[in-house]
């Protein structure tokens, strides 16, 4: 049996896909605001162990959970941050499997690369991509 504030939780995140516990937080203001930041954690780290959402491998911005919980791979753009779910194909996989010897590929692999959104904006002091 769910609480309505675990409830509330998976609909944010089934709603925005990948989030981190403060992004959460935000999408649900307005519809709990009394729940805290500690009670959000406390949440999310049990619906993770329990197997009901994934999370994402990061680069230490915090914990990223994913709505899917089902192992999967995953593109994070290195300048924003955005998460995108992806399909590397067997053959690739095997590919890296090969290179990394005896190293298990047996959890998502992410991709990391810049957006289309910030490959259109320029950094300071740099020109638009073409």
């Amino acid at each position: 049996m769910s609480t309505v504030q675990t409830r509330r939780v998976r609909a944010a995140l089934e709603h925005l896909g990948h989030a981190t516990n403060s992004e959460l937080h935000a999408e649900l203001g307005d519809v709990l605001p009394e729940l805290s930041l500690t009670s959000l954690h406390r949440i999310t780290a049990r619906l993770l162990e329990r197997g009901e959402i994934g999370s994402v491998p990061h680069d230490g911005r915090g914990a990223i959970f994913d709505a899917r919980a089902e192992t999967h791979d995953h593109f994070v753009c290195r300048v924003c941050g955005i998460v995108v779910d992806i399909e590397i194909p067997a053959e690739a996989r095997e590919a890296i499997q090969e290179q990394l010897g005896t190293h298990l590929v047996d959890d998502g692999l992410v991709v990391r690369g810049t957006c289309a959104i910030c490959r259109e904006v320029p950094r300071a002091g740099e020109p638009p991509a073409p």
